[in-house]
Formats: C-alpha cells, sequence, structure tokens
C-alpha cells in the first residue's frame, strides 16, 4: 500500500480546547477596550453581543479600568435638552505642562474632536417624555428624579449612560400605611469593591418635612430589595441633606458651616465632622458660591466657598481620610485669568484633576467659562484654555453648566 501523509485527525477535544484558547485571547482584548465602543463592538456578532453583555465580562472590565476619565461634565437638569461639556484628558493634562505664568500668558487650543458628540442623557428623556433632574453622579452611575412625575411613573431612576440601562427606584411606604417624606436619596456605588450599587434613603417616621429623628431605608442592587434599618439617624439643623455625595465608603452631606455628616454605607453607622469654632466667624461672610466635590480620582474630598467680596481668590478645603477635619489644600487667585473675561461674563468650577502618570502628581482646577474649558494648575499657576465646540440648540455666550453640577464617566456597570 502505498504510503502518504495524511494530516493529523483533530479530536473534538482539540477543537474545544482550541475555541477555548481563541475566546480567552478574545477577552483579554476585548477587556482593555474603553467602554463606549464596547457598546458598539455589540453591533459585531452575537458572540460579541453575549461575551460583551456578560455581567461577568462588564465586572471584569471595570476592574481592569478602575478610574476611567470623566468624559463630560453635566448641569443638573433637563429643560428640553441636556446641556454638558465634553472633556478630553489628553489635551488639559497636556495643556498645563508648559510653564507659563499667567500673569503674562494665556495658550488657546481648539477643543478637541474625540469627545462624545452625542448627549448621553438623552435617552432618559426621551423614555420619560419629561424633564430630569440630576441627584447624583457615581462612577459612572446617575440618580435622578423625574422633575414632574406622570401618574404612577417612578419619581426615580439609577441611569447608565453608556449602556442606556436604567432602573426605577420607588422608596417603600411605612407600615402604618403613610407616605412617608423622602428627606434624602444617595447613590453609593464603589466598582473596585463589587459590580452592586445601594441606595440610601433617608426619611421621615411621621411622613412629616420637619421631622427630627429620620429611617435609614436601603436598597441592595444585588437583592432588588429595600430593607429598613433598626437604628435611627437624627438630624442636624445645619446640615443640607440635598447636597449628598458618596466618598470614602461613605454617603456624605455637607452642612451651613461646613460640617459634615456621614453614614458609612458597608459598616451602617453614621458621624459628624464639626468645624473648628475659630473658623466659624468666615462663614458669616456673603457667600456667593459653594462647591462640595470629589476629586476625578475619587480619592480626595473638597470643599471651595467663594465669597462676594472676592470672587477670583479663595482656598480648596480637602477632608482627612479618617474625617479629622478640614485642611487647607490650595490656595487658588484666578486675578490673572478673569482680567480677561468680559464683565458679564463668569466661571464655574467643574471639578479637580488630580493625575498620576507624571513623575511628581499634579493637581488641575477645571473651570468653564462661557464657551470655554480652562484647566489651571494648582502647584504652579499655569493655565491653558480650550474654546469649545459650538452645539446646536446650545447658546455659547451663556455657561453650559451651572455651579452644580456633575460628572460623566464611561462604564459598563449593571443597573
Amino acid at each position: 500500500m502505498e504510503q502518504g501523509f495524511y494530516p493529523k485527525r483533530c479530536t473534538s477535544s482539540g477543537l474545544a480546547e482550541t475555541i477555548a484558547s481563541i475566546e480567552q485571547v478574545l477577552t483579554e482584548i476585548l477587556v482593555r477596550v474603553p467602554a463606549k465602543p464596547l457598546v458598539r463592538f455589540k453591533c459585531v456578532s452575537k458572540h460579541w453581543l453575549s461575551l460583551i453583555s456578560d455581567p461577568k465580562f462588564c465586572h471584569r472590565h471595570t476592574l481592569q479600568n478602575p478610574n476611567p476619565p470623566v468624559s463630560a461634565v453635566f448641569c443638573d437638569k433637563s429643560n428640553r435638552i441636556f446641556c454638558f461639556i465634553p472633556i478630553d484628558f489628553d489635551h488639559l493634562r497636556g495643556a498645563c505642562s508648559t510653564s507659563i505664568n499667567t500673569s503674562n500668558h494665556e495658550i488657546q487650543n481648539p477643543s478637541p474632536s474625540s469627545s462624545p458628540p452625542f448627549n448621553p442623557l438623552k435617552f432618559a428623556q426621551n423614555q420619560y417624555h419629561a424633564d430630569i433632574k440630576i441627584i447624583q453622579s457615581c462612577n459612572g452611575l446617575f440618580l435622578c428624579r423625574l422633575l414632574y412625575s406622570p401618574k404612577q411613573g417612578p419619581p426615580y431612576f439609577i441611569f447608565n449612560p453608556t449602556t442606556n440601562q436604567f432602573s426605577t427606584l420607588i422608596p417603600p411606604a411605612t407600615g402604618e400605611g403613610v407616605q412617608p417624606c423622602v428627606i434624602s436619596i444617595a447613590l453609593a456605588f464603589d466598582p473596585s469593591k463589587s459590580p452592586h450599587y445601594k441606595v440610601v434613603c433617608l426619611r421621615t417616621i411621621d411622613g412629616s418635612i420637619d421631622g427630627t429623628i429620620y429611617h435609614i431605608v436601603i436598597y441592595s442592587s444585588e437583592t432588588q430589595s429595600w430593607r429598613i434599618l433598626n437604628s435611627t439617624f437624627k438630624r442636624v439643623s445645619s446640615i443640607l441633606y440635598s447636597r449628598v455625595l458618596y466618598w470614602n465608603g461613605a454617603i456624605n452631606w455637607l452642612g451651613f458651616f461646613n460640617d459634615v455628616a456621614y453614614f458609612h454605607v458597608d459598616e451602617e453607622r453614621d458621624g459628624f465632622v464639626r468645624l473648628p469654632p475659630h473658623l466659624y466667624d468666615r462663614l458669616n461672610e456673603s457667600r456667593k458660591y459653594r462647591y462640595f466635590l470629589e476629586s476625578s480620582d475619587g480619592h480626595h474630598l473638597h470643599l471651595i466657598d467663594i465669597f462676594r467680596h472676592s470672587l477670583t481668590k479663595f482656598e480648596v478645603l480637602e477632608m482627612g481620610k479618617d474625617y479629622s477635619g478640614w485642611f487647607v489644600k490650595y490656595v487658588v487667585d484666578l486675578d490673572p485669568i478673569c482680567r480677561r473675561l468680559t464683565p458679564s461674563e463668569r466661571y464655574v468650577v467643574l471639578f479637580i484633576d488630580q493625575d498620576k502618570n507624571e513623575e511628581e502628581e499634579s493637581s488641575y482646577l477645571l473651570l468653564h467659562t462661557p464657551g470655554k474649558l480652562i484647566s489651571y494648575n494648582l502647584k504652579c499657576g499655569t493655565y491653558k484654555s480650550f474654546e469649545l465646540t459650538p452645539k446646536a440648540g446650545v447658546k455659547n455666550h451663556l455657561l453650559r453648566v451651572e455651579p452644580s453640577n456633575f460628572r460623566y464617566m464611561e462604564s459598563l456597570a449593571f443597573v
């Protein structure tokens, strides 16, 4: 019998190993792709759709990309459209690397074109056919409420603008059938610890708005249920429970006297930070704006008070990680920038960006003036401004966002 070469027959086990190997390589590639392109990649095939939509893949993608950059900053509520400012950190961080003294120069540069050309919150607005108010943004998820609720409509919802997924929230009624008065509602989401989020709701016991003792009700996305804690939360008259922020594993509320009440979500305990008495006199001055915000990396909690008598000079306070109190982190003088603005123009603070990609960590204060985005280096006092690309329906001689604004980061997190 004539002998010849015959290829080795592939067994079923060998084929399975080959397919598994290809699947692993594909996963390793896709998990490193930014969230927004991955959403578009779902259209490649049913296989890619299944892979990218898998909750395990989404969680692994989040762990692989724990600190996605801010993609945009939104105004707090819609008025037919949501106004927003696109952000491109590759341009902004490079802007402050040049040592130029703000008293002499300003560098102009066109707005980057790689920012999202669409409005990520338009989907939610179209779904509800109503104006929407953003209560809080937290690591890529938004907690929102309808400005007017249709009959039998949900008052609150969690929304992921990247995936267009949303989940409605209806706080439970009390056992006596009394409709509770919601004093504060806040979102707690740390994707580096868990793919699930919680919602903390403070409500009065008797349904009145002026109660002094609050119930704490917590919603878990893992169990999809509400739970009423046995403990209660005592109201502090100086705290403004509408100003809420998730930081350091806790829900934080800011007070009129810069005091802070907080509730640690995992440990389910509350705390309070008072302002030192010798600083109270400063708060008798007339405030113009207040900014209670976390840094772009989520590691720092900042407070900025801007007073009417000195709109261009202010301090940036930072809270100690152990809640030891506020301390002065930066002293800011925006006179060189504001001298270039017309008298009718003003600015708003967006957030503080912590850049750890350089040899030495740098911090930038992001500001918005009509038609411009300004990146100000808090260490060396240099800055650069970018012209914002005009958008349909937006009057560019006005501010696109007000002092109450919210950051948007791309995420595949499930809601």
